[in-house]
């Protein structure tokens, strides 16, 4: 973590500080006091909808060498440390990451955003990156206001590639733009664009809109890797700054193309067209979505200087995580856990890898996909539609919205005896046991609130 005078932090900040200011370091950076294990820590009090940080301040002194960055409201009286007032302590935390990012040039920034596979990608890109350099990858899924300047403060400053992924909530315009002023990315990575929060944005345009904001502080040494198939994001990064790399499917807009993917055993082979000149990798990783994921993060790990066969080196043993796409195995039943978020695509997707690659005895879970706007029932329904295409043994919906995916089901055909409806995950993992059948395959998917994975602890739970 970076080590910084309360002196320097006071003058990033441009805050006023509350008593006699004391000659000391901190290196420590946090938003949670229940993060705070070290001395040295400093503590920014966040107003939330849900919280306010004032009243975390008194425990600081129980700290050694520590501090605060606290509102101007916060008027209790502490004598034990000196802390800093500023009038936003979140703005102040953005100040001190651009701070921290501008003074550490020499490690190589990678950004990567995209309405699905943001997690996964950075994953996967530190594992294989970490084959050759030392990396950082941004904490979990800290993503947002929040979470990326924290992150960003987590580094040691020895790393010679940093990895963070950048996303959007509401009200989603403006939002990757506060982020990547923060992080000045010298690699931009937009995976895909779906018809994400459309609640508050309306429409896809809108959606590419939001994430092509990744693309606003590049400069001429700067590059983007952008998806070649979405005529939204390619109507609004035509402009940007920086070089720019389209891949993906289709030749037409893509100068780096997944040509094919292939399966054969337990092994998956990509081969990939880098400018007319194929090249083949393999890995273990066999869900479709996951394949592409992987694929942005080769052609990134190619570019920041990795030889092919490094990378098919560092591609073993790769394995995806938990609620996004991981496989696991559960007496004689396979269950594919894509608990963590949905959106119409993505479960589109899914749903097609999983009827392609198991021939029987498949159920699906799915539950609620949110924040789709007006379309709302429009998707649900058009997704049920779809599932009635597949060759799926049963579905079982969880929530309310969900329940427009079995009526899309049963109107395009799909047996009404073989659809079962529950507005709580636990009581899907419940029924999931009296229904699966011996070797049967089980998708679970659905919006992060649902939280489709109590289905999956009750239908594991002896």
């Amino acid at each position: 973590m970076p080590e910084l005078t309360f002196e320097e932090i006071l003058k990033v900040t441009g805050g006023q500080v509350s008593h006699k200011r004391q000659n000391m370091k901190l290196s420590h950076f946090h938003f949670d006091t229940r993060l705070m294990k070290a001395d040295h820590s400093l503590f920014f009090d966040l107003k939330t909808d849900h919280n306010n940080g004032h009243r975390y301040i008194k425990p600081i002194e129980n700290k050694k060498y520590s501090s605060a960055v606290a509102a101007r409201s916060f008027n209790e009286p502490i004598d034990s440390f000196p802390f800093i007032r500023v009038n936003d302590p979140l703005k102040a935390a953005h100040k001190l990451a651009s701070y921290v990012r501008n003074n550490w040039r020499g490690i190589k920034y990678i950004g990567v955003t995209g309405s699905a596979g943001k997690t996964t990608t950075k994953e996967f890109l530190y594992h294989i990156l970490s084959a050759k350099y030392s990396v950082f990858r941004s904490i979990e899924n800290w993503n947002n206001w929040i979470g990326l300047p924290f992150s960003l403060l987590a580094m040691k400053g020895n790393e010679q590639v940093a990895v963070f992924e950048l996303a959007m909530s509401y009200p989603g315009i403006g939002e990757i733009d506060c982020l990547a002023e923060i992080l000045k990315p010298d690699v931009a990575v937009i995976l895909n664009v779906f018809p994400v929060h459309l609640e508050f944005l309306k429409n896809v345009d809108n959606v590419a809109k939001g994430k092509s904001e990744i693309l606003n502080y590049l400069n001429s040494d700067s590059t983007a890797f952008i998806t070649g198939d979405s005529d939204a994001i390619l109507k609004q990064t035509e402009e940007k700054p920086g070089r720019r790399i389209y891949f993906g499917y289709s030749s037409r807009s893509s100068q780096i193309l997944l040509k094919d993917v292939k399966r054969e055993g337990n092994i998956t082979r990509l081969i990939i067209d880098f400018y007319g000149i194929k090249t083949e990798f393999t890995t273990n990783i066999i869900n479709r979505t996951q394949i592409e994921n992987l694929f942005s993060a080769v052609i990134v790990a190619q570019s920041m200087g990795m030889k092919n066969f490094e990378i098919q080196e560092a591609l073993t043993g790769i394995q995806p995580l938990s609620g996004r796409g991981k496989i696991s195995h559960y007496k004689n039943f396979t269950i594919i856990d894509e608990t963590y978020n949905s959106n119409p695509e993505a479960l589109a997707k899914t749903l097609k890898w999983v009827n392609e690659e198991f021939r029987s005895n498949k159920i699906a879970v799915v539950g609620d996909m949110l924040e789709l706007g007006e379309r709302e029932v429009d998707f649900h329904l058009e997704a049920g539609k779809y599932f009635a295409t597949l060759n799926f043994d049963f579905l079982i919906t969880v929530g309310v919205k969900s329940v427009k995916i079995a009526e899309g089901a049963e109107l395009a055909g799909f047996n009404p005896d073989k659809i079962k409806v529950f507005e709580g995950a636990e009581e899907a993992g419940q029924f999931l046991k009296q229904i699966v059948p011996p070797k049967g395959v089980i998708i679970l998917k659905a919006s992060r609130r649902i939280r489709l994975e109590k289905a999956l602890e009750e239908f594991c739970h002896e």
